[in-house]
């Protein structure tokens, strides 16, 4: 595997001088994409088959990279992507959704009579319009107020599916940060559940980074949302497709990075990508740089490079949390997340009794402090693991 992966470098055209290889903290292109083959391999059989997802995962796992990188390879369908962090209310959803739509499903090419034509019929009631921004680029206006009547949503709810009735062309529309809806409006989930089940060309993946508001919505019997879609859960890369790949990244600038190196940066990220990029970019910089990777003191240098930045951050949170909170983090970020509930680590860091130390950790990971893997708590940002580390080797 390595034979072919030297080849492939030799071949690769030089990268920038001064840009470094590693991305994070943007949707990953697919130059900087580490495998996910069985996971980029099933959500294109589910586009393909019309059947929907719902897809966890805490954030910085690569959720939204993944989708969007299917969407580029795929060509059985038309793929949207609609992220609904920052949508305010039930108008502004509406709104937006409408006007993502209308974007990707009508050619904007056609004159404007008859553009106008095609949006009335498909948004009726709605008094469509093609209105321009300060830089002349045509959008979808829709021309009444307070856009939050149910047959209203319904109408917008339903377009995707009489465009792919009229081309006979399958859809699949990706919802990013679903456990927003909640918050957007408590009916929008039942209006959604009655419009999608009738969409027998339009698949859905629902992305979500909340794990217990995401549970709530499609396995909770209670739920409108419940059994629709398909569970995903996307978890971490593994070391050895990770390591391979930073192998590369640094070979293609004609740098080595030691394996005891690729440990380091591994071991503290948990093999999580957001962060097994962002720590392997510091290490880049320093080890162009001229940093000798083989001191004792190298893993600390890049370490505290990388938690410089985000000190003040972790003391607003640290200050906001309870004794029994900060006690459970600690004793997470000592021991890890097996053994929380053994009597040597509740009395080792002053733990309250199980019922007790259980809601702690519900808390924790209702603020996305902690995720919950397998039978493991995990902390969903290891640099405040390392964190909380430094705390208790202080006097």
């Amino acid at each position: 595997m390595y034979i072919c992966a030297i080849n492939y470098v030799i071949m690769k055209p030089k990268e920038e001088k001064n840009s470094n290889p590693f991305q994070f903290g943007v949707v990953i292109d697919d130059t900087a994409f580490c495998n996910r083959k069985k996971e980029i391999s099933f959500l294109k059989q589910q586009i393909q088959n019309g059947y929907s997802t719902w897809l966890f995962s805490p954030r910085r796992f690569g959720k939204t990279s993944l989708v969007n990188k299917v969407f580029r390879e795929t060509t059985s369908a038309i793929c949207i992507y609609v992220d609904l962090y920052n949508i305010k209310s039930l108008d502004d959803f509406s709104r937006k959704y409408s006007d993502i739509l209308a974007r990707e499903l009508f050619n904007w090419r056609d004159e404007i009579k008859s553009l106008t034509k095609k949006l009335s019929e498909s948004f009726r009631h709605l008094s469509p319009g093609v209105s321009f921004d300060q830089f002349g680029n045509p959008g979808l206006s829709l021309n009444i107020n307070n856009i939050e009547q149910q047959k209203d949503i319904e109408t917008i709810l339903d377009v995707p599916n009489s465009i792919s009735q009229q081309r006979k062309r399958r859809i699949c529309i990706a919802f990013d940060e679903f456990q927003e809806i909640s918050r957007i409006d408590p009916f929008l989930l039942n209006w959604m559940r009655s419009s999608f089940q009738r969409h027998r060309d339009v698949s859905y993946i629902f992305l979500g980074s909340k794990q217990s508001m995401m549970e709530d919505i499609f396995a909770s019997a209670q739920s409108p949302f419940f059994e629709f879609a398909t569970r995903m859960k996307l978890s971490v890369i593994t070391a050895t497709e990770l390591s391979g790949f930073i192998n590369e990244k640094f070979s293609d600038y004609g740098l080595q990075i030691k394996k005891h190196t690729i440990d380091s940066i591994l071991a503290v990220s948990e093999c999580q990508p957001h962060y097994t990029q962002f720590f392997a970019s510091v290490v880049f910089d320093l080890i162009r740089g001229g940093s000798d990777q083989d001191k004792e003191d190298f893993r600390d240098a890049w370490l505290n490079r990388v938690m410089y930045s985000q000190i003040d951050i972790f003391r607003d949170i640290y200050d906001q949390l309870t004794n029994t909170q900060r006690s459970t983090l600690l004793a997470l970020a000592k021991i890890g997340g097996s053994g929380i509930f053994s009597d040597r680590v509740r009395t080792m860091f002053d733990l309250p009794v199980s019922s007790s130390l259980t809601e702690a950790l519900k808390s924790l990971q209702k603020k996305a402090l902690i995720y919950k893997s397998e039978n493991e708590y995990r902390f969903a940002n290891p640099v405040f693991r390392e964190w909380l580390l430094t705390l208790q080797k202080k006097p």
